[in-house]
Formats: structure tokens, C-alpha cells, sequence
């Protein structure tokens, strides 16, 4: 906090998050747009050892960024963090549909990586949906727990001077950063 935010730059936090969910969202938008032109125009997909290889190491590292990225967001209450684990995620998945089809396209002949994309793109718009909607609603305000709610309360209560309390608002500016304010 300083004298132009007093309230610090917490909230930053969200808009950050909200910016990586919009680009979730606009991935998701362009591989349903790929994988449908896929499916309009089919084409022989190449096989090797050495692509499968590849992709399969690509979604190894891509599911540990998930897992250490997701750790962290935890440990840290952040949703910035929280949607770059979605983001990784999103990428292991759609890493592993092009590895799955290229393997069955190999093996049968049939060409199904559009099919697999779309299935895919709509996982991750769903994902980056969620992610969105968890770093708008701290944005625009949201209801204070209630447990939180029943331990300012006792605590204010506490003073023998107070005979009730009402009007309690509680602001959020950023993991663990709540401003308070009452009447007693």
C-alpha cells in the first residue's frame, strides 16, 4: 500500500488471472476453428517415432507445470497461478489428443484428429470459462464467508461497550487482504 493505492495491488492479481483466462479461451476458440477444417478437409497425418516421442515428453513437462503451478496457486491463494495451471493443462490434453491421433491414424488409417480437436477445444473453453469466472468474482465483489463473518462479529462483541453490530462489509483486495468496516 502507498499514498496513490491505499489498499495495495492486490487485485492486479485477478486481472492478471483474468488475462490468461481470455487466452485459454482463445486458444480453445482456435483449435475448434483448426480441427473443424481438419474435419471439412482431411489430410494424411506422418507418423514417427521420434514426433511421438516428442509430444509424449511435451506432455510430461506440460503436466508437471499443471502440478507445480496448481501447488503453488494453492499455497500462494492465487488465481494467476491457478489459471496458468488450467493453461498447462489445457496444453497436455491437447497434446495428448494429436499424439492419440496420430498413433490411430498410423495403426487404421482413419484420419479423427479434427474430431479429437473439437472434443478437446470444448474441454478447453469449459476450462478457461471456469478460470474466468473464478478471477471475476472477486473483481466485481463477492459475498464474505460466513464463518468469517461470525468471527468478526464475536471478536467485535467482545467489548463490553457493544451492544450489537450491523452494516458489516468486508472488501477484498487480493489473497488474504480484507478490509473491514462496521457499525458497533
Amino acid at each position: 500500500p502507498h499514498s496513490d493505492h491505499p489498499f495495495g495491488h492486490g487485485r492486479i492479481e485477478y486481472v492478471a488471472g483474468l488475462i490468461v483466462s481470455l487466452l485459454i479461451i482463445l486458444m480453445g476458440v482456435t483449435l475448434a476453428r483448426e480441427s473443424l477444417d481438419k474435419m471439412l478437409h482431411p489430410q494424411d497425418v506422418t507418423f514417427s517415432l521420434l514426433s511421438a516421442g516428442i509430444l509424449a515428453a511435451s506432455i510430461l513437462v506440460k503436466l508437471y507445470m499443471y502440478s507445480y503451478n496448481r501447488a503453488l496457486s494453492k499455497k500462494l491463494n492465487s488465481s494467476t497461478l491457478k489459471a496458468t495451471a488450467t493453461d498447462s493443462l489445457s496444453d497436455a490434453c491437447a497434446t495428448l489428443a494429436v499424439l492419440i491421433s496420430m498413433i490411430i491414424s498410423h495403426l487404421t488409417g482413419l484420419r479423427i484428429d479434427g474430431y479429437a480437436g473439437i472434443l478437446v477445444a470444448l474441454m478447453i473453453l469449459w476450462a478457461g470459462y471456469n478460470a474466468a469466472k473464478d478471477t471475476i468474482t472477486p473483481l466485481l465483489g463477492r459475498a464474505p464467508d460466513p464463518e468469517l463473518v461470525r468471527r468478526i462479529r464475536a471478536i467485535v462483541r467482545e467489548y463490553k461497550e457493544v451492544i450489537g453490530v450491523h452494516d458489516l462489509i468486508v472488501h477484498e483486495y487480493g489473497a488474504g487482504n480484507l478490509m473491514v468496516s462496521l457499525h458497533a
